[in-house]
């Protein structure tokens, strides 16, 4: 409530300038999408909201002020093909699909009751190279459909863990890439068969009111081809040379006080304490990126941490 209280007239928009400072402070380059109109209608069950939330105009004017990147687009999809092309390092998501779409690295990230960040980091390559189960794209496919994702309900959470330890997956994902079309439902239907075989009697115990419950249309192909073959900006063909290009970039300090006075409702002299104490750190660490950027040798040689 304190921090609340002190934080302005908008502590919503405090909050976001907050943790653009953080990330300001931090020698990355951030790269924002924002969910477009071409998105899948429903995600996780629920109608996705067409209307703009209020706050999104002003975090994107924000993140012109810090001059971090962003676009519109299906968000999970684009990220992972930006990591699969090689333009970003990491996606920091608060779900695990961009795995499932192809994403190299990705960040889980967490509050701490501290006010510290906890970090779970995911990588492809080790994930594939496990040695109890190598999760290769067939597991995350089949985990997805179990255990439900943007695009589907779960169909069985209890047994979906177990199931990832036998070929059930690598058989669904080469009915799903091998098979013709028109023989497409009679092989999905012989593969629920096998799922449902399998949940009723042998995964160390019997799930005959689970294996009932799967319903007779699963898995459903236009589910699982949004998961094999994601919208993305690029899917009508867009050349790769489209991709965006990144690079560090100083913050506008004029603007950035300009937006503190008007939407936070900041004097000059609670702009310039901040600035101080918590913002100049930030523009000499987007200094040191754009110098590592332009004179690496000369940075590698000589600066010191």
């Amino acid at each position: 409530y304190i921090r609340h209280a002190q934080s302005g007239e908008n502590p919503e928009l405090w909050m976001l300038m907050y943790k653009l400072v953080a990330l300001a402070n931090v020698p990355i380059h951030t790269h924002f999408i924002f969910d477009g109109e071409d998105c899948p209608p429903i995600k996780c069950n629920k109608h996705v909201r067409s209307a703009p939330h209020w706050l999104i105009q002003r975090l994107q004017e924000l993140l012109q002020i810090f001059r971090f990147t962003w676009a519109t687009g299906e968000a999970e999809a684009d990220l992972a093909f930006l990591s699969k092309a090689g333009k970003i390092s990491a996606v920091l998501m608060e779900d695990s699909d961009t795995l499932l779409f192809g994403a190299e690295f990705f960040l889980h990230l967490m509050d701490n009751e501290d006010g510290m960040f906890i970090v779970d980091a995911y990588c492809a390559g080790a994930l594939s190279n496990d040695p109890k189960i190598p999760l290769m794209m067939s597991h995350l496919l089949l985990w997805a459909m179990l255990h439900g994702g943007d695009y589907n309900p779960a169909a069985a959470v209890q047994v979906s863990h177990a199931l990832l330890a036998g070929d059930l997956s690598d058989s669904l994902m080469r009915v799903m890439t091998s098979v013709a079309p028109a023989q497409l439902p009679d092989m999905l239907e012989t593969w629920h068969d096998r799922l449902r075989a399998l949940v009723d009697g042998t995964l160390g115990r019997k799930y005959p009111a689970l294996a009932a419950s799967i319903p007779a249309d699963f898995p459903s192909v236009e589910i699982m081809d949004l998961y094999l073959h994601p919208l993305t900006t690029w899917s009508n063909g867009a050349s790769s040379s489209l991709l965006p290009q990144f690079s560090p970039t100083q913050p506008s300090l004029t603007h950035l006080a300009a937006f503190c006075h008007t939407c936070l409702g900041w004097t000059g002299s609670e702009i310039h304490k901040y600035f101080r104490n918590r913002f100049w750190s930030a523009a000499c660490m987007r200094a040191l990126c754009q110098m590592g950027l332009f004179y690496p040798h000369y940075i590698g040689a000589n600066l010191k941490f």
